[in-house]
């Protein structure tokens, strides 16, 4: 029998009745907005292409959760917010769960030690089908967005995974001062695609093994997109005599912020000079730009382009610099540079609305695979996203959980046809009927 919680405290509007709560309700979910997400998936084959891409070495006989329903379980446990495996247990008998995995009415879902032991079945043939699938998932999807841009920007970049105890290849990183996972991210600017995900070890630099992930993408890409130009933007990790050459050898354009040097102050002093000059004349902060060619040791000769900026204000000067083969003013230059600050947007959501940090297995490869559920759940939101009315295009998925995914149902069953009740004081019913015919038209 469930029990009764009986609060202790009384409401002036109710001051002879009694407020008590009970867990009687019937089969009511939470999070029956997740079917609208679910019919997006199903309609372009998305989670079942990567589940085809997977393989299964488990006794067909000895099968109680297919393949396909343990990764659609997992990924939508993710986008709903439920991103530890523990919460598998909590949400076995969950009605909506249960068809978003497809299972038979009343058939629960895997436990945690289930998904735990498929975890760490990942082979690394997974790795190398779930990193394809992540590009064909852009192919099949964005190229609309590609046509529409002229261009594919891909924005390069680093992040650390906190890690504890004994987990394989956990070690000190003295850039974050503690030890964690570094994973190496690689997004598309124009679509928010995360195209590629490989998880390192700890005590990496940034720039780590990054020229064979861009090859074999960019290789990729070039098939896919023929005739569109490929651009690469990254800071000042990034800055390496082999991605300079990787980019100019593949025709690519390439602009990476670069550290300060002697020989950079010195040919940049009298453009600070100037600005200071300017600010302290008109009271306000003032930005110039230029740019100079530079040939280092390293480059094997070759002279390549520096765009400095040189700024002056109330909080003192400061110059920045960056590398690259673009054309255009050095002012274009940097306008081009700092859009890559959506990226870092895009690795905090990564992190903070999908939990991708969340790598608690001991073996890495295990760890490699959660990673790449993740980036499994923040790509189908993202394209799912594109196809949203304008005003959720640019949502987060905090915002999409609230207004579309946490949807209180009551969930009926019968022979002929599945009914879910959705609350009818939910506030939001008018802009879940708007995105069901956006995605159901898109």
């Amino acid at each position: 029998m469930t029990d009764c919680i009986e609060p202790q405290l009384h409401f002036s509007f109710y001051p002879k009745q009694k407020l008590l709560l009970c867990f009687d309700g019937g089969q009511i979910t939470s999070d029956a907005g997740l079917l609208l997400l679910r019919q997006f998936d199903q309609r372009h084959g998305l989670t079942a292409a990567l589940a085809e891409g997977l393989t299964d070495e488990r006794r067909e006989a000895s099968v109680d959760h297919r393949l396909p329903a343990l990764l659609r379980q997992r990924i939508y446990q993710i986008v709903a917010g439920y991103e530890d495996g523990n919460d598998a247990d909590r949400l076995r008998h969950d009605a909506t769960f249960q068809l978003l995995a497809e299972r038979s009415p009343g058939e629960l879902l895997a436990s945690q030690p289930t998904l735990s032991r498929w975890e760490n079945r990942f082979t690394e043939r997974d790795w190398v089908a779930m990193n394809g699938y992540l590009c064909r998932g852009f192919a099949q999807l964005c190229r609309a967005r590609v046509v529409a841009a002229g261009e594919i920007v891909l924005d390069i970049d680093s992040t650390a995974d906190p890690t504890y105890g004994q987990q394989e290849f956990s070690f000190y990183n003295g850039a974050y001062d503690r030890r964690v996972y570094h994973p190496l991210l690689v997004f598309e600017r124009h679509t928010g695609y995360l195209l590629a995900a490989h998880l390192r070890r700890g005590e990496v630099g940034s720039s780590r093994g990054c020229v064979p992930v861009l090859r074999r993408l960019v290789r990729w890409l070039q098939r896919q997109f023929p005739g569109v130009p490929i651009r690469l933007v990254g800071d000042a990790g990034f800055a390496i005599p082999a991605l300079y050459d990787f980019c100019e050898r593949w025709g690519m354009q390439y602009s990476f912020g670069i550290g300060t040097n002697p020989v950079f102050q010195r040919r940049s002093q009298a453009l600070a000079e100037k600005a200071q000059r300017r600010s302290l004349r008109h009271g306000q902060r003032q930005v110039l730009y230029s740019s100079f060619r530079h040939r280092s040791k390293r480059w094997r000769q070759r002279s390549r382009r520096i765009c400095c900026k040189a700024e002056h204000g109330s909080g003192g000067s400061s110059l920045r610099y960056v590398i690259t083969n673009r054309p255009g003013t050095a002012a274009q230059v940097f306008d081009f540079y700092q859009h890559r600050g959506e990226c870092e947007n895009r690795i905090a959501e990564l992190k903070n609305g999908f939990a991708a940090d969340r790598l608690s297995c001991q073996r890495f490869l295990a760890n490699a695979f959660r990673l790449l559920l993740h980036a499994s759940a923040y790509n189908l939101v993202a394209l799912f996203r594109h196809r949203l009315p304008s005003s959720l295009r640019q949502a987060q998925i905090q915002t999409l959980r609230v207004r579309l995914f946490k949807l209180g149902a009551l969930i009926t069953r019968s022979v002929r046809r599945v009914v879910v009740h959705g609350a009818s004081g939910w506030p939001f019913q008018p802009l879940w009927q708007n995105a069901f015919q956006a995605v159901a038209s898109g």
